[in-house]
């Protein structure tokens, strides 16, 4: 793997041949599991017979494109950059709590290069708790660098037959960019991390390799 891809594959969702066949995956990718926001123009008025005082409407209320579970309020962040115990709360169950932790540290594991440390961190985290988002996500990055392409198209497919927020999301379609990247399909990379930032417009990933496959 080239030094530069090998940079950029390694910061994609840590700190810092064609489309795919798995139907969930590619229809994320190609935009038919993103989400949407409703029309927000004017409410149609009824004609007004002659006499009638006229009234306004009440303002329509505004509404933003959100995911199944943990939505972020913070406006413009990358949630996924956070740290994973701040999506720790009263309601998260032990098993779910465990496993965010687990896969935190294999993030750190990341970013010091020691993959096989973070894959056992996360195959732990995983066994935890197979019902968890993030982890899944995770190792599939962690696959990615090891070159393990299908690994990770497994484990980006399981994440979203869990139905991941929407900042999540769109990691996992930007982690996709980068196998299709790895795989040298660099047209089917650029429309999935582009197809990221239209899920999310935070997603760092996305807006990291776009920069870095501009700069080619």
């Amino acid at each position: 793997m080239g030094g530069t891809l090998r940079s950029g594959l390694l910061r994609l969702g840590t700190f810092g041949h064609g489309l795919m066949a798995t139907g969930l995956l590619t229809a994320v990718v190609l935009a038919g599991c993103g989400p949407t926001q409703p029309t927000t123009g004017p409410i149609p008025r009824r004609p007004q017979p002659p006499g009638e005082v006229s009234v306004e409407p009440p303002p329509r209320p505004q509404y933003g494109g959100v995911g199944p579970q943990r939505v972020s309020v913070k406006s413009g962040v990358d949630v996924t950059r956070e740290p994973l115990t701040l999506a720790i709360t009263v309601d998260t169950g032990p098993d779910a709590a465990m496993a965010l932790r687990l896969a935190d540290q294999a993030r750190e594991e990341l970013n010091r290069g020691t993959t096989g440390r973070a894959l056992e961190l996360l195959d732990a985290a995983v066994e935890r708790d197979p019902k968890t988002v993030e982890p899944y996500v995770i190792r599939a990055q962690a696959y990615l660098v090891e070159g393990a392409s299908e690994e990770a198209r497994e484990d980006l497919q399981r994440a979203v037959e869990l139905g991941p927020s929407t900042p999540w999301l769109a990691e996992v379609v930007a982690i996709n960019g980068g196998i299709f990247e790895l795989d040298g399909n660099v047209d089917a990379a650029v429309a999935a991390y582009r197809r990221a930032l239209q899920i999310s417009a935070a997603n760092v990933s996305a807006r990291e390799a776009l920069v870095r496959l501009s700069e080619k």
